[in-house]
């Protein structure tokens, strides 16, 4: 239980009502109970405030007063960011125990730091080197000559091939493989020979990447993803691609070989992008865009192949119109053929 103006003063906001209520949870405006503090996001959910059961309210600086209706309210000047801060008070799952499990393998000459939790089953190879208050869950694979940072999470069944360097506080979810073979190959005539991925991966500090990742190793040098980078579930990100600080990659992305994505770029669900393609800074694409050429930092794409949005929303447009212009035309041609006839 937290006190509300323990809250506000947590998030830096202006308390409106009762500073004593007592906090007990985090929920969303529609499912939220008495004791939770739930959060007005947009306008358009100031709808099921007449319903909503929850003890107070998190709220932007130019939310209309009479939307409150008399409520508990902390006054913020971005409320999303806000209820991050206090769900964290509010996360119940619960850490490893520290210390090396029995059921775990752990190389003799791997290097475990103080405060470090290795999980049953968990694999862990040599000369890995293992930093402060690191979490290894249940039947993760870490290779030989792996370095992972201090406060790094690896959550069940990820597994990392051999010379992979992961940074500080780091999140790796299931099921996400790293370090494996980029895919490269090579015809000689009859069959295709396969080219030696002898590279590595360089994870650096404060990356999330979500479930069943994919991140393959550099065929010569290394596969780079940026400090601060979030990655969503299903993603796929070839050899040698360098993605820069702070990006965003959602779920199921391919990018292929050798390209370049810049600092705080987005690329929306399913985007794909081409080898050696360099996409710049602060470039945001839409869902299923397809990139298959360079992109000017600071644009803004979708479709495929990619175009900048506003050119791509007017050809939407005559798409849409196209059925019309279609039944226009046939009453041209029979128009036609009847001047014809009586011709």
């Amino acid at each position: 239980m937290i006190r509300l103006k323990s809250l506000a003063k947590k998030v830096e906001g202006r308390l409106l009502g009762d500073g004593d209520a007592a906090i007990t949870g985090i929920a969303g405006i529609r499912e939220a109970k008495k004791g939770d503090i739930t959060f007005l996001s947009h306008v358009s959910f100031a709808k099921y405030l007449k319903d909503c059961q929850a003890s107070a309210l998190l709220v932007n600086e130019d939310t209309d007063p009479e939307a409150i209706q008399g409520r508990n309210a902390i006054v913020v000047k971005n409320p999303a960011l806000a209820y991050a801060a206090i769900a964290d008070l509010f996360d119940q799952r619960t850490p490893l125990a520290k210390g090396i499990s029995e059921l775990a393998y752990v190389s003799p000459r791997a290097k475990v730091s103080q405060g470090a939790a290795i999980a049953p089953y968990a694999h862990v190879g040599d000369g890995v080197v293992i930093g402060k208050d690191v979490s290894i869950y249940p039947f993760a694979y870490i290779g030989n000559h792996v370095k992972i940072g201090s406060g790094t999470t690896i959550y069940p069944h990820v597994t990392i091939y051999d010379r992979v360097k992961i940074g500080k506080r780091v999140t790796i979810h299931g099921g996400t493989v790293i370090g494996s073979d980029g895919f490269g190959y090579v015809w000689d005539g009859k069959k295709h020979v396969k080219i030696p991925q002898i590279g590595s991966v360089e994870i650096e500090d404060d990356v999330e990447i979500g479930a069943n990742v994919t991140i393959d190793r550099g065929s010569l040098g290394k596969t780079t993803i940026g400090r601060g980078v979030k990655i969503d579930n299903l993603s796929q990100i070839a050899h040698n691609v360098s993605v820069g600080e702070n990006s965003i990659i959602v779920a199921q992305v391919g990018i292929a070989g050798s390209a370049v994505i810049g600092k705080n770029v987005v690329l929306a669900g399913q985007a794909g992008v081409r080898d050696h393609v360099t996409v710049g800074d602060n470039v945001q694409a839409g869902g299923q865009t397809g990139i298959t050429k360079d992109v000017p930092e600071n644009s803004l794409i979708m479709g495929t192949p990619h175009l900048p949005f506003k050119e791509w929303a007017k050809l939407q447009g005559y798409f849409k119109a196209l059925p019309h212009l279609f039944a226009r035309m046939k009453q041209v041609e029979r128009k036609l053929e009847m001047e014809a006839g009586n011709d």
